[in-house]
């Protein structure tokens, strides 16, 4: 079975401080209709924990988060 996530838009803030992250991923969201995933790819260590507070308290879900060392990535999932 074949659980790959396929984003109908991808964010790549590698680099973007954290404030920055926030702030892009607000933006593309804003612009997302029901259902759609972003997918989100960062740099910033904090973002680990920002991002999933942010989202939570924005409506969001997080469906699914990746850690590779030094790159995260996150599927939001607009309401």
């Amino acid at each position: 079975m074949n659980t790959e996530i396929k984003p109908d838009k991808t964010l790549d803030l590698s680099g973007e401080p954290c404030s920055m992250v926030l702030k892009k991923i607000k933006e593309a969201l804003t612009g997302m209709q029901g259902g759609e995933i972003l997918e989100v790819i960062t740099t910033d260590v904090c973002t680990e924990f920002d991002i999933p507070i942010w989202v939570k308290r924005s409506g969001n879900e997080i469906i699914k988060n990746i850690d590779e060392g030094d790159i995260f990535r996150f599927f939001i999932k607009t309401p």
